[in-house]
């Protein structure tokens, strides 16, 4: 039975750390050291950041692991790099994890940035260059985001003074836009960019965001199964998820809604094993109550 499980007889008490703040904590670490290294060492260019970076120079040494460890990295003269990646792991981590859960958000995250990693790398195979930051990560966690609420809409400060509204879908598209724009012009015409960017890095978490998402959506994988896979759960407003539901009814067999929702629960006590039963929303509190005469 599903009551005979122990983290299910009382709700817990005790929640442990998230992902979600283990990765935040784990960035603004990153950075702290990068500082602590560049203070005790009289030349520039300290071992840390060669070490975790990437650059053209460690791929040919085949130290593949600076596509992902680059992100720890960041430009220490530009602080509005770091401020923006720890905003954006709260701002987007935040909502995602309560649709992906842990994994998938981790598996997103890190996925993003090593295609942001490869796309720099291809675009900067001969020009040569140093990448660093998670831009990319954030970029993919916005992609993913657009296209998982694709109905909400985005209000902010252009400039810190100028207000806008737009939908996520178009912001992405748009950022997209101005990678692809910015990357032909600076990375391979080479004209001098006003600060330090990545077009291609930007581009290439945007990509990755939307492939997940596409992949999930077809539930290829276990490594892609997230809510989003199941198109009954779909956040795309309260009409949207009565049409879908009303017409897999008709269609799926009593053996199959079986299945499924044996499927769904044990997502939910995945769930609840990693961020607590407080987590869970009205409709998965719903789902185990359907499911408390399920016999595992």
């Amino acid at each position: 039975m599903l009551s005979d499980r122990s983290y299910m007889r009382a709700p817990s008490t005790q929640r442990g750390t998230s992902a979600h703040v283990w990765l935040i904590s784990s960035v603004i670490a990153g950075y702290v050291l990068q500082l602590f290294f560049q203070f005790i060492q009289a030349r520039p260019g300290p071992d840390l950041f060669q070490r975790v970076a990437l650059s053209g120079f460690s791929l040919r040494e085949f130290r593949l692991w600076t596509l992902l460890t680059h992100a720890w990295v960041h430009d220490t003269h530009n602080i509005l790099q770091i401020i923006m990646v720890v905003a954006g792991l709260i701002l987007l981590g935040g909502e995602l994890l309560k649709s992906m859960g842990s994994r998938a958000f981790l598996i997103l995250y890190a996925t993003s940035i090593v295609t942001g990693g490869l796309f720099w790398s291809v675009t900067h195979w001969q020009t040569g260059g140093v990448l660093a930051g998670a831009t990319a990560g954030i970029c993919g966690l916005l992609a993913y985001f657009a296209w998982l609420k694709p109905e909400i809409e985005l209000r902010f400060l252009l400039f810190f003074f100028i207000p806008v509204a737009i939908r996520p879908k178009i912001l992405v598209i748009t950022l997209a836009s101005i990678s692809v724009v910015a990357s032909c012009f600076y990375e391979i015409y080479g004209a001098a960019a006003p600060f330090a960017y990545a077009p291609s890095s930007h581009f290439g978490g945007l990509f990755a965001g939307w492939l997940y998402f596409r992949l999930s959506q077809g539930g290829v994988g276990l490594f892609f199964r997230s809510r989003a896979s199941n198109p009954a759960l779909q956040l795309t407003g309260d009409q949207g998820v009565k049409k879908v539901e009303s017409t897999q009814t008709t269609s799926v067999t009593p053996i199959k809604q079986r299945e499924h929702l044996r499927a769904e629960v044990d997502r939910i006590l995945d769930k609840i094993n990693s961020t607590g039963l407080n987590s869970l929303s009205r409709d998965e509190k719903e789902k185990l109550n359907q499911a408390k005469n399920l016999r595992t």
